[in-house]
């Protein structure tokens, strides 16, 4: 039995809000869209007109998750590479770990990547890239577009979006992972120091 507040959304909007929790759990392969057709109120063909197919609908999924988090949205110029990493270990240890569903699939997708992964890569994660990469660069004295450069960076991207991956483990064996702003901000110092040292020998 659906609640009325479930009723008076559409179709589109309660297919997506059945969607995201089942394609984390399960992954993209091994979802049913039977099952989400039944959270959602709806019928099986209603995934074809609203979405095309069962890819379409994942893939809406996964970018509404994104637009939510805002992680679509330019980040504020950073100021230097510390407030580069602040920002993006937000998003990737709290406002990611904190949604409803984003964290689940994006670990799924990215031990089993669907042609999904290309389009949120190049919605997301370039124009990070880009952004480290200029402040990396001017660090170095190099050019941001080098292959050194843009090897580093990605390096760094990597490390800062595995500590949510790694979250688990890395809790298991003493750490404590910030959950606000100013833990975040210590967190980040912590982190920035590490990249920098490795990158330029020096903090």
């Amino acid at each position: 039995m659906f609640k009325n507040s479930n009723s008076k959304r559409s179709t589109r909007d309660r297919l997506l809000a059945a969607a995201g929790p089942v394609f984390a759990r399960d992954g993209f392969e091994r979802a049913g869209v039977r099952e989400i057709c039944t959270i959602a109120g709806a019928n099986v063909a209603s995934v074809k007109y609203y979405f095309g197919n069962k890819i379409g609908l994942y893939r809406e999924a996964i970018l509404a998750g994104v637009q939510e988090l805002g992680a679509r949205e330019p980040f504020p110029p950073p100021a230097d590479i510390e407030a580069f990493l602040r920002h993006f270990l937000e998003l990737t240890l709290i406002r990611r770990h904190n949604h409803p569903y984003l964290g689940g699939i994006m670990k799924h997708e990215l031990r089993e990547p669907t042609e999904v992964l290309g389009e949120v890569v190049q919605a997301v994660i370039r124009p990070l890239h880009r952004q480290l990469s200029r402040h990396l660069a001017e660090r170095l004295g190099l050019k941001p577009a080098s292959p050194e450069v843009a090897r580093l960076a990605a390096f760094s991207l990597s490390f800062c979006a595995n500590l949510e991956t790694s979250r688990p483990i890395l809790e298991r064996i003493g750490l404590d992972f910030p959950d606000d702003e100013r833990g975040i901000k210590a967190f980040a110092r912590q982190v920035s120091d590490f990249i920098l040292f490795g990158v330029t020998g020096r903090r």
